[in-house]
């Protein structure tokens, strides 16, 4: 599918409803870039200059130029544009409360952080921030407490959320901005991060090794110490053995042999690391390799669980952004952290167009038709149905497409939709592939 059959002025119009007051030429170029990115699925230059359509188009060197200045500009502003992608995500979400999975993904010499609401398998991007790596002494936290604030001011009055983060996150000074902001939490602990457990002050090690902590119960806690930087903040820690079973449909010597190929290069590069800088792991961080350590405000023990399993799924939308996308391969050649926030800026609503199209095509009667020859499992993601709208090359879905414009457009200003009919089983939406 070319630019001309999709058409500039539906995603013109999206991009205008999303960007509320941006200025006029910033909105014509970032829905330029959101075009083209959808029909070359592809965010390198090459790729977005050959998507450009032929009577705009000019010389091959032209449309590298006008492609390239495409990241130069003001940055896109996250106060205006993540409350219209929360909107948007929340019409697809079923449950009674969102799950916020928060990660960072290396690109090169930048670290981004993504922040999205867990749905089918994967997450809608409602936020995000660029910081150089190496890390700049004190940007990390700093970084991440922004996003959390930020995150806090743009849901809509009355939606709570949880907020599931990985090991590298927690703080007394995060926990604390939560709490203060009434949002939940289920974040997994390292096993050196101090916490209170019974009156006694220990790092989570300790814990472990004392029996203060036990498997599958649920513990009251303290983070902190009570001090501005180290506010005290009350919680619940929850330890968790149970190992997630590999999925049905990996049950086969060839999934067996790519794991066993990705566990020797990951002993590889282990070895590597400890030569200059990184000790070997200690016999207790191998002891507790499988064990989740999460502080939470979750009322279960299983509910906790659940929440933090949700954080898997961002690893699933890291996979579409750089294994199909090729963003890290687009982003590791920018100069300055402005023009990489513009361009994951132009990822995430590309990608919340691309999840909400691939939607529509599993719930859409006669697109379940075209669906159904995709495979014959029905494993598939709605990122990869959306991207199918875009590259089928035996059916031309331009005409359906247009019919989803203005319905898109329209979710963005209206209030949460009743919960979709496709909702999986969460084990089996994190099969989803």
């Amino acid at each position: 599918m070319t630019t001309a059959q999709v058409g500039y002025t539906p995603v013109y119009r999206w991009v205008k409803q999303g960007l509320g007051d941006t200025h006029t030429t910033v909105v014509a170029t970032v829905a330029w870039a959101v075009l083209c990115l959808l029909v070359a699925q592809r965010v390198t230059s090459a790729a977005l200059a050959r998507a450009l359509p032929a009577e705009q188009a000019g010389s091959g060197r032209s449309c590298l130029r006008r492609v390239r200045r495409w990241w130069h500009g003001p940055a896109l502003e996250q106060t205006t544009i993540s409350p219209a992608l929360i909107r948007l995500a929340l019409t697809l979400w079923a449950e009674a409360q969102p799950i916020v999975a928060l990660d960072t993904t290396r690109l090169g010499p930048w670290e981004v952080w993504l922040a999205g609401i867990v749905i089918a398998g994967r997450t809608l991007p409602i936020g995000w921030a660029v910081i150089p790596y190496p890390w700049p002494k004190g940007r990390f936290r700093a970084t991440t407490l922004a996003l959390i604030q930020q995150l806090q001011q743009a849901f809509p009055a009355g939606v709570r959320w949880t907020l599931v983060a990985d090991r590298g996150f927690p703080s007394a000074m995060l926990f604390a901005q939560l709490r203060q902001g009434g949002t939940d939490f289920s974040v997994r602990l390292r096993l050196s991060d101090w916490v209170t457990v019974a009156g006694v002050y220990a790092m989570v090690a300790a814990h472990l090794a004392a029996g203060r902590l036990l498997d599958g119960q649920r513990t009251a806690a303290a983070m902190g110490r009570g001090r501005s930087a180290q506010p005290l903040v009350p919680g619940w820690v929850v330890v968790s053995t149970a190992v997630a079973p590999v999925p049905r449909h990996k049950h086969n010597p060839g999934t067996l042999r790519e794991r066993a190929k990705r566990a020797k290069a990951h002993a590889q590069h282990r070895k590597h690391k400890q030569g200059r800088k990184t000790p070997p792991p200690s016999a207790t961080a191998q002891r507790y390799a499988q064990t989740w350590v999460l502080f939470t405000t979750a009322p279960t023990s299983t509910q906790a669980v659940v929440e933090y399993a949700g954080r898997m799924s961002i690893e699933e939308t890291y996979r579409d952004w750089h294994h199909h996308w090729a963003v890290r391969a687009a982003v590791v050649g920018l100069p300055t952290e402005a023009m990489v926030g513009r361009l994951i800026g132009v990822v995430c609503l590309a990608y919340t167009v691309q999840m909400h199209l691939g939607q529509r095509v599993g719930v859409d009667p006669m697109s379940q038709q075209r669906r159904a020859q995709w495979t014959v499992t029905d494993r598939i993601s709605w990122f990869w149905c959306g991207h199918q709208l875009f590259t089928d090359p035996g059916y031309d879905w331009s005409g359906w497409l247009a019919q989803q414009w203005e319905s898109l457009r329209q979710l963005g200003t209206t209030a949460p939709a009743p919960p979709v009919s496709e909702t999986a089983s969460p084990s089996a939406l994190a099969d989803a592939a």
